[in-house]
């Protein structure tokens, strides 16, 4: 038996040969991080926001610095790492806005999709029955969150 070998070019790729190939982009981009750091140990928060290693909290660190609103909520919560932290709470000690925080995470958001294809954060995050959101930061994650020292 004898293979047979064209060079005549293929047809258009059908459209669940499109889709599988960009899944595997999609996860390419989520493993990223792993293989960067594959040395390095995880912190797992929820089913939602996932495991966290130190490659994509120092990724997720530098990709957010312009929005130093975001940043400073999440320097609240690193610094409180292991208890729960209050939006109100954060507002309050701070000097920011309510609108300059919620459009920036908003940014955060999209920048975190960007970098892992989903919207995850190095933290926890709920709303309260009173609406208000809540977050949470392992310390593990915390720990490296603070190698970076404070922001500027």
């Amino acid at each position: 038996m004898t293979a047979v070998h064209s060079d005549a070019p293929m047809g258009p790729l059908p459209e669940a040969v499109h889709e599988l190939l960009a899944r595997f982009v999609q996860l390419a981009r989520e493993l990223e991080p792993y293989l960067q750091d594959p040395q390095s140990d995880s912190v797992y928060i929820d089913i939602r926001q996932g495991s966290w290693t130190q490659g994509m909290v120092n990724q997720f660190r530098r990709e957010i610095a312009p929005y130093p609103a975001a940043v400073a909520l999440l320097q609240f919560a690193a610094e409180n790492a292991g208890r729960e932290v209050r939006y109100r709470e954060f507002l309050a000690g701070s000097a920011w806005t309510d609108t300059q925080v919620r459009s920036e995470l908003g940014a955060m958001s999209k920048v975190a999709r960007k970098l892992f294809g989903r919207k995850t954060w190095p933290l926890r995050a709920r709303q309260g029955s009173d609406g208000v959101m809540a977050y949470f930061m392992p310390e593990g994650i915390a720990e490296w969150w603070m190698g970076w020292g404070a922001p500027a």
